[in-house]
């Protein structure tokens, strides 16, 4: 299957829907999931206004799902996959800023990971239908205020620590017809690698997130699970940009101010 790249962009006021095509994004109309159609329009790309691809209803994201990572950081190999939600307010898009909350000692930290996103209701699902509920995949950066994150020793606060606005950056598109298991994940803060990992390390790969996740919790088109991360993330300060790179799907670009 040929990989397809969808995204959303602002055209004349309006959010649209478009597919990247090497330098120019094709205009479509309608509903992302039921048959988009082509208005045969196309945008220079490095003109568009760019929109998060998806605004998810509900954004989960995966801890401790890295074989690297969980031997690095001496925790127990989990039995399910351990996940929290990320509130949808927090979803920014592509080459917009990351707003650093206020306050002094505060620790920010960019986590790149594959995100999944679901293109079909989706709730007990057979192992066999996992592909057919997938729409596709995109790039995510799971932005985390790690000071919130432990500030209560009875409870971690994780939803508060990753739903500030702008920590959900998720894009610049949607590649749909990937084989998800074979991609590399990295993250380039100002120009250095600073993380670089297999998909294929992961504890739970996307299609079996996919079906543990809804054997419990009812699945919804524009859902993203973001599929958590490995060794490398770390705090990033104003000024700094931060790209989350998936060869297949796309470059990521956020900047924090």
């Amino acid at each position: 299957m040929a990989t397809t790249h969808w995204c959303r962009i602002r055209h004349d006021g309006k959010p649209t829907l478009g597919q990247l095509r090497g330098g120019r994004i094709d205009l479509f109309e309608g509903d992302l999931f039921d048959r988009p159609r082509a208005t045969g329009q196309s945008i220079d790309a490095d003109t568009a206004e760019w929109l998060p691809p998806v605004q998810p209803n509900q954004f989960f994201g995966l801890w401790n799902n890295f074989y690297e990572r969980q031997q690095a950081e001496s925790t127990q190999v989990p039995d399910y996959p351990l996940y929290f939600v990320k509130l949808p307010g927090c979803v920014t898009a592509h080459g917009r800023a990351i707003p650093r909350p206020a306050g002094d000692g505060q620790t920010i930290k960019f986590e790149a990971e594959l995100g999944i996103v679901i293109g079909k209701p989706c709730f007990q699902p057979a192992r066999d239908a996992i592909d057919d509920a997938i729409f596709g995949y995109t790039c995510v950066n799971d932005v985390t205020a790690g000071h919130v994150l432990f500030s209560n020793g009875e409870f971690q606060q994780w939803s508060r620590a990753k739903s500030w606005p702008g920590f959900g950056p998720i894009g610049p598109v949607i590649a749909t017809g990937l084989e998800p298991d074979t991609l590399r994940v990295r993250a380039v803060l100002d120009g250095e690698t600073r993380q670089d990992y297999p998909v294929s390390d992961m504890i739970f790969l996307p299609r079996d997130i996919v079906w543990r996740i809804a054997s419990e919790v009812p699945l919804y088109p524009g859902d993203v699970i973001a599929c958590g991360t490995s060794v490398g993330a770390a705090a990033m300060d104003s000024g700094q940009t931060i790209v989350i790179d998936i060869h297949g799907i796309g470059a990521l670009h956020n900047r924090m101010t």
